[in-house]
Parts: C-alpha cells; structure tokens; sequence
C-alpha cells in the first residue's frame, strides 16, 4: 500500500485502564465499543496481541510517544524498593535527548488533551499545545476546535480519555447501559485489602456493579472516539487514526496470587494498576486506520513501542533508531517487554510466543506461564531448559535517573484526586 504521504495528520487516541478483554471489537459480549466495531468491520489494521510496556501510565505513555521500552526512555520511573508512587517518590520526567513523535514530524502542528492529567506529567512543555480538563466533553470538542483550526497544515493530535480510570466518571445517561447500578457506590474500588473476604454476597454483589459500571466508562470513551473522528468532517480522508490504551485494569483475578506472593506498600492487592505484570494489566486494544494503513489483523505480539514505528511508516517519513518495528508488515516472532512497577517490589516480564516470563526478585518470584487463546496466563511451565531461554530475553533494569517530576500543591491535588495519594 502507498504512504500517505508526510502531510497526512495524526490523531493517537489513548483510554486510560482500558482492558482488552472488556472491548465488544475483541470479543466482549456485552457491547461496549460500538464504534471500534465499525471500524475493525470495515477493515481497520488491529493487534490480537498488543503490549503496554509498564502497568501505569506515566512510563507506558513515554513508550507510546517516543518508540522506546521504559529501560531506554528512562520516563515515569521510581527508585524506592519497593516502589510506592507517592509525594516523596515521583516520576522521572522525559530527558532532554529523547524526542517525542511530535519532535520527529517536524512539519506538523502538536497539541495534546488529556483528561486525565498525570498522562502528561512527565513530558510537561514537550507536547505541544496541551489541555488537561476532567471532562472528556470539553476536551473532546477542544481537541476538535484546534484540529480543524489549522487548515491545510498537517497536524499531530494526541487526546488521552479517562476511560476505566478509577473513580470512574461516567456520564448519568450511560451509567445504566449493561444493568443497574448504584454510582457512588460503585465508581470507587472496594474491597481492596489483601485480606479482604471476596466470597460474600457483599462482596459478589459490588463486584458485578462495578464490572457494568467499567463496561459503562468504556462505552462513553468509545462515544469520544466516534465524535473525535466523525466531527472531522473531510479532514478524515487525510488522518490517520490510532486507538489503544496506556494498560488494563486488574479486578480480583490474581488477588490470592499477589497476596501471598508480592509486597505492595499499600497493603493492597487484586485491583486497579502499577502492582503487577499479569496480562489483565499489559494487553491493550491497538488499531489503525487511516490513508497508508493496510487492513487485516496482526497476530503476533506486539507492543505500544511499535506505534511511532508504524506511523511514521504509514507517513512514510524516516524512523529513527527505535525499540520498536512498523506493524504494516508482518514484525515476525520477537519478545516483547514489560517493567516499570509503581507499587511494589520491580517486576519485569518478557513474552515470547506463547509463553511469558515474570521476575520479582524482591519477592524471590519467577515463572513462566502458558498463555491461553485469550492471551491470559493458562498454568505455568516447569521446564528448567526453558527457563533458561527465556531469561536472557528479559529488558534491563530501568534505572531511575535523572530529573523527576516536583511536587507542588497543584501536582498533589490531581494525584490525590486519582487516588495515587492519600
């Protein structure tokens, strides 16, 4: 297929905490994502197996937007062992030398919206044109505003939405799309400690609430996406368009395991993100469309760290030298990586194939899981020989140097307000 030539815009389109499995276009059968359908119907490019690189959201964005794994971008990280995000422990921010997408289409305008606003912390003064608003209303329509404000010049247009993001914000229309809930109750996490007893009607009850409710917050973001892409209007036919999402979101699947296995500083475990590298927390959503995009689907693992590749491949515009590969050609058999913990002891974690390796050696924690046809651990490998393969291919520690992001009122207020603080 031809490129779509470098004046072709941009628009990456991110939804915080949107786990794969919970997407109608991947299978979910409720229908959440109505407009992701449409697009996947008619022929968009989309990965069966896409990675997030780290399991929260400040490292995992800096490897979205530079092409880098965590250990080379060196963005989002902490250095308390074990890790705990917190006011005494915050991000370190992107370095100087690192160039962003936006710095590598050098004729194309940048701006960025964001709703949830730790998404751009560490990259702060290098995104272009930034909003940070909790309303993906007024985003949505200034995102719009600013793209079709500049005309025949090309743009680069990154909007991140708070999707799955606890405490979830879901417009009252949509709050009882797949059953009844009871909102106050059910936008927070519950039932969070690790000794929590999760065999109560209590306890079966909210859970079932706060599922319908996360399927609520996905079909409001998918609601975004459509009205992002249809109110271009003709600028569509010129723009390719990206979807994904930063990570997933954990709801109990691997409580016990975590409980007994992994320190956590908060004395948590089971729910939300930043604790492990289970695959309810790395696979992530990744579709293109757009002029220069191929249709069909990418069956190979895959990771965010592809996306600058494949972009600037469908730009045809010249990459440089980048972890990542473009995804418009077959990217063969390859690892892909995971790290970058902000709770608890450093975790890193390779898949290769159908197998994935974990290590947590502060928790003296190593194994290799079979991963099923929903790409979810199915049981582990006890082979020795494999192991031994495996282990080389792991990434390397991701050392957190450099600047770190500062922590002023306005910086503790939104943090808190997202419940990283307390």
């Amino acid at each position: 297929m031809a490129g779509a030539g470098e004046s072709a815009n941009v628009l990456l389109v991110t939804v915080d905490c949107m786990r794969r499995d919970r997407l109608s276009a991947y299978g979910h059968p409720s229908r959440t994502t109505p407009f992701l359908d449409s697009l996947i119907e008619r022929g968009a490019l989309h990965c069966t197996s896409a990675h997030a690189t780290a399991p929260w959201t400040a490292p995992s964005v800096a490897t979205l937007l530079t092409g880098l794994y965590p250990h080379n971008h060196r963005t989002g990280l902490l250095s308390g062992e074990p890790r705990n995000l917190s006011r005494d422990d915050l991000p370190t921010k992107l370095p100087d030398g690192v160039p962003l997408l936006q710095d590598m289409l050098t004729g194309h305008s940048a701006a960025s919206f964001v709703t949830v606003w730790s998404a751009a912390l560490p990259a702060r003064g290098r995104l272009g044109h930034l909003m940070a608003d909790e309303s993906a209303s007024r985003v949505t329509k200034r995102a719009l505003a600013w793209m079709s404000a500049q005309d025949a010049s090309p743009f680069a247009c990154w909007v991140h939405l708070r999707g799955g993001h606890d405490p979830l914000a879901v417009p009252r229309g949509l709050r009882t799309a797949f059953g009844p809930v009871d909102y106050r109750r059910a936008r927070k996490w519950d039932f969070t400690r690790r000794d929590a007893d999760l065999l109560t009607p209590a306890f079966l009850a909210y859970r079932s609430e706060r599922e319908r409710l996360y399927d609520a917050a996905i079909l409001s973001a998918d609601a975004s996406i459509r009205a992002l892409w249809e109110g271009l209007g003709d600028l569509r036919h010129r723009t390719i368009l990206v979807v994904t999402a930063d990570h997933g979101e954990e709801m109990w699947e691997h409580r016990d395991e975590e409980a007994d296995g992994f320190a956590d500083p908060r004395g948590l475990a089971g729910v939300g993100h930043g604790h492990s590298l289970f695959q309810v927390l790395l696979l992530v959503p990744l579709i293109f469309s757009g002029p220069g995009i191929p249709s069909g689907a990418v069956k190979r693992n895959c990771s965010l760290v592809d996306v600058v590749p494949t972009v600037l491949g469908a730009l045809g515009a010249e990459a440089p030298a980048l972890d990542g590969v473009s995804l418009l050609r077959d990217p063969g058999e390859r690892p892909v990586t995971a790290q970058g913990i902000a709770y608890g002891h450093e975790k890193r974690a390779v898949v290769l194939g159908d197998s994935k390796l974990v290590v947590s050696p502060g928790d003296d924690y190593e194994r290799v899981f079979r991963l099923g046809e929903g790409r979810l651990e199915e049981g582990t490998v006890e082979d020795a020989a494999f192991l031994e393969k495996m282990r080389p291919l792991l990434p390397p520690d991701a050392v957190a140097s450099g600047e770190r992001v500062e922590a002023t009122a306005e910086i503790e207020e939104h943090l808190r307000d997202l419940g990283y603080l307390e």
